[in-house]
């Protein structure tokens, strides 16, 4: 029989993923590893998988279980915090410590570890947990890429792939929500496949205004440090701004789960902590995201000048050979301080030095 309606509905372009999840929550085993790139609705999976696992019908949406474990507010499916860049043995010593509860409800206790990517020296507490855990407890893991390190966790789980989510698929649902179709398909363009970008990025006015300032650098850029300097405060200012739209949205998404909490009769949302540091973990990867689309945007500046050069040479210029070398240099450049951004870095002095040496190249 057809499924009408369920907790895996608002899952968006993936497909096959829900169809195995649908089959999976059936009969579960003790671990799964959702992986895919942000914003592909990993998060929302896991979520709606945790519901489908508590649910005597799988999944229907309309339980007390389901909209218990939809709102976050089950007591049997914990979110395990992670505190710092890495995963620490503690830290997973915690999940363990937590999987050994028994359940409260008549099903599973549900740890859901994400990003364990992330799991470093760890990885071996990681393994261990796995290799042993309660007959009633299950592990949802989640990680945005496989690495070497991973290879033995993903031989203990069952793997659901998620892909990017498409320009179209992205747009017609912000149109779906009542954005215009114009914004929503820059929106979409800009997201790089990932949905809660778009939703942020949807509702940015700024959107447009910023991606010129990053394209027009190389016009801006002077022989004056100075200059240089205050073009970078101004475009950190820009990104600074563009993380308005995104708190907001977090606002919204706490007080949703807040009403839902109250609703069911709770005094307090359950795992707020673990929420609002999940917010913050967001709040981090969108701001370098930000950056490196508009480290993005001026690229393209560059090329542009490159194939304009070129097409200057071809032709019998060879005055043009000079903006060849400097577009090529440039890009070289950004690439480089766009590669900078995935460390701990001071993204303010990583722009100031950019802008400096694009201004000598």
């Amino acid at each position: 029989m057809d499924i009408v309606s369920d907790v895996f509905d608002s899952l968006l372009g993936q497909d096959r993923a829900v169809h195995a999840m649908r089959h999976y929550a059936q009969s579960p085993v003790h671990a799964y590893l959702f992986t895919g790139p942000a914003g592909s609705g990993i998060h929302e999976a896991l979520v709606a998988f945790s519901a489908a696992l508590q649910c005597v019908r799988h999944g229907c949406g309309e339980c007390e279980s389901c909209r218990l474990t939809l709102g976050e507010a089950d007591s049997d499916v914990t979110y395990v915090d992670r505190k710092g860049v890495s995963w620490s043995v503690d830290e997973f010593g915690e999940a363990e410590r937590i999987s050994r509860r028994v359940p409260l409800g008549s099903a599973h206790q549900i740890v859901i570890i994400e990003n364990v990517e992330l799991a470093g020296a760890s990885v071996a507490k990681l393994l261990k947990i796995l290799e042993e855990p309660p007959r009633r407890t299950i592990f949802l893991l989640s990680a945005e890429s496989l690495n070497d390190t991973l290879a033995t966790v993903s031989s203990r789980c069952i793997e659901v792939p998620f892909s990017p989510l498409s320009d179209e698929v992205i747009s017609n649902y912000l149109v779906a929500q009542n954005f215009d179709v114009l914004s929503a398909r820059a929106a979409a363009a800009a997201s790089g496949g990932d949905l809660r970008r778009a939703q942020v990025l949807v509702r940015d006015r700024a959107l447009a205004v910023r991606i010129a300032t990053w394209q027009s650098v190389p016009e801006n850029l002077d022989s004056i440090n100075a200059h240089n300097c205050a073009l970078a405060l101004e475009i950190i200012a820009m990104v600074d701004e563009a993380m308005e739209p995104l708190v907001a949205l977090q606002a919204e998404e706490l007080e949703r789960l807040n009403a839902n909490a109250k609703a069911m009769g709770r005094r307090a949302l359950t795992g707020r902590k673990e929420i609002e540091a999940r917010f913050r973990r967001e709040q981090r990867r969108f701001r370098s995201e930000d950056l490196r689309f508009g480290l993005s945007a001026l690229t393209h500046a560059y090329r542009a000048r490159l194939v304009d050069g070129l097409e200057a040479l071809d032709d019998g210029d060879r005055r043009s050979r000079s903006v060849v070398t400097g577009a090529i240099a440039s890009i070289e450049l950004i690439d480089a301080a766009s590669r900078s951004l995935s460390a701990n870095v001071d993204e303010q002095l990583v722009l100031t030095n950019l802008l400096l040496s694009l201004a000598r190249s």
